[in-house]
């Protein structure tokens, strides 16, 4: 925080900035997707989980704290690691998770070593997403789940819009579709366990303004000098109004993908929820 000035934190992005203001960085869907993964993966505390891209941590330690699992969490930015480790001891699930800095696309793990890799969205970061996909099944065992969930358009995007994310987040992205990720993620061996779509809610003006509202209230911001933290408000707050406009053209799905030695044949006999009046 001694280094921020009113010049520099006009051309901070997004991805240091989480750790900066210390943000409850969620996967798309936020604690509900969390939440369901790890039901509908039987997590439990004989499990060894892998989160790519922890930022400041809060999925490993919704995790930790619902399933008692084993989670080494890893990302590339030292300062989002140490909140991350912050928060992990003060919500007592530290001895559960090792937090490191390590590259997603070259972790060096051992061949077979995780139990699930859980990549939410960050595989949509990388320039060579099946390289980083390739590596979340080197590093996965046998029978072990791919937990992930990507962001994708719903409504084609302006290129000024696109442009403007691009930047935010220091990615030079382009739009992908759910079929996109369906065919990244349709490996050899894998089987499609469980597969959710969802849309994000329509945020309003006042809605991102109480949210970053609340951020600012934190009492590391709070004691910074009056003009670097409104510099810093005011950048913060940009990120989230644009975020609000990019999503509002976007959804994500929720997927679990099984490393399987033998396929099995495709279910013929469905069924749907029956509804009785």
């Amino acid at each position: 925080m001694k280094t921020l000035n009113i010049d520099t934190i006009q051309t901070i992005k997004y991805f240091p900035m989480i750790g900066i203001v210390k943000e409850t960085n969620r996967p798309p869907g936020g604690m509900t997707s969390i939440r369901k993964i790890a039901h509908n993966a039987f997590l439990n505390s004989k499990k060894d989980v892998l989160e790519v891209g922890t930022a400041t941590g809060v999925t490993a330690i919704e995790l930790a704290k619902l399933t008692a699992c084993n989670i080494t969490a890893i990302d590339i930015d030292d300062n989002n690691l140490s909140v991350a480790r912050e928060r992990a001891e003060k919500e007592n699930v530290a001895h559960l998770i090792s937090f490191e800095n390590r590259d997603a696309t070259d972790t060096k793990f051992e061949n077979k070593t995780f139990d699930m890799v859980f990549c939410g969205n960050v595989t949509s970061y990388f320039d060579d997403k099946i390289k980083a996909i390739k590596e979340y099944d080197r590093v996965l065992k046998d029978n072990g789940l791919i937990a992930a969930i990507p962001m994708y358009y719903i409504n084609k995007p302006s290129e000024k819009l696109v442009s403007e994310v691009s930047d935010a987040i220091d990615v030079n992205i382009s739009p992908l579709y759910k079929k996109d990720w369906v065919d990244f993620f349709n490996l050899p061996g894998y089987e499609l366990v469980s597969c959710e779509d969802y849309a994000f809610d329509n945020i309003s003006d006042n809605g991102v303004k109480e949210y970053v509202d609340i951020i600012f209230k934190q009492p590391h911001l709070e004691s910074l000098e009056f003009e670097v933290r409104s510099a810093l408000y005011s950048r913060y707050s940009y990120f989230m109004h644009l975020f609000r406009t990019n999503l509002s053209h976007m959804g994500f799905s929720l997927m679990l993908l099984r490393k399987v030695s033998s396929p099995t044949e495709p279910e013929l006999f469905t069924a749907r929820a029956l509804v009785l009046e």
